[in-house]
């Protein structure tokens, strides 16, 4: 009887969380998970710096985690999701698929390069010095292609030695992370306004496909034919790669 009650308690409890508290909490675990597999990294070699929010000329941009290392800045997007995933390089969205159900979102390739673009700035260093990389929870089973390192949580630490290219010596690691600390602004007020933000673009996203304009360059939306038919594609393509999904 206590083990059903305590059942039952629990039952209620998460009944009453709302289904994006209960994202935003799946997204912890998971950022969890890789930070503790990311302190395993040599330290004379590797610093790790987790939940960084960054200024940008559109608002804010919140990195789950970067390791600077004498190899490379890795910048990592971790996605805590189950169920087949599945996307390329080029569509906007990518779906997750839970037993016939799916959902929409954010290409994590995309939205990693705005990232990386972002450090760009901030350390005065070319985007060749980065490595991003997006992980997914061993729940997910991914169907994607792509060219890019979109990785297990299972493997991601292995891939991450095995770039061995030396890049920056100690005291250049050390000086980003100075850089990183001084301009992270991370804070639960500005993470409530990070929140909104993306909110707020996504639908600006929705109007703008609706006008006929691309939302990625702003360039004309037209008519294409592919390998598997017709879709609704950039007109500056090839430069500009965004397709409707």
């Amino acid at each position: 009887m206590p083990f059903l009650l305590i059942f039952i308690v629990v039952m209620v409890l998460l009944n009453l969380f709302s289904s994006q508290i209960i994202a935003t909490l799946k997204g912890a675990i998971g950022e969890a998970v890789v930070s503790k597999m990311l302190k395993k990294l040599p330290e004379d070699e590797y610093i790790v710096i987790d939940n960084i929010m960054l200024s940008t000329e559109k608002g804010t941009t919140q990195i789950d985690h970067v390791v600077l290392s004498i190899y490379g800045i890795f910048v990592l997007e971790v996605k805590n999701y189950k169920g087949w995933i599945i996307g390329t390089d080029r569509t906007r969205q990518w779906t997750q698929n839970i037993y016939g159900k799916k959902y929409k979102f954010l290409n994590p390739i995309w939205q990693n390069y705005g990232h990386v673009k972002t450090l760009e700035n901030l350390l005065d260093i070319p985007e060749t010095d980065f490595i991003p990389m997006v992980i997914f929870s061993v729940n997910a089973d991914l169907k994607v292609k792509t060219d890019n390192l979109v990785l297990y949580t299972a493997n991601f630490r292995k891939k991450i030695l095995e770039f061995k290219t030396i890049k920056f010596t100690r005291s250049d690691i050390d000086l980003f992370k100075t850089k990183i600390d001084h301009a992270n602004i991370d804070s639960k007020e500005k993470r409530k306004e990070h929140v909104k933000q993306i909110k707020q673009n996504v639908q600006k996203d929705k109007e703008r496909v609706k006008s006929g304009n691309c939302p990625k360059c702003r360039g004309n939306l037209v008519e294409r034919n592919g390998k598997y038919g017709s879709f609704t594609g950039c007109s500056n393509f090839p430069s500009c790669r965004y397709t409707v999904r």
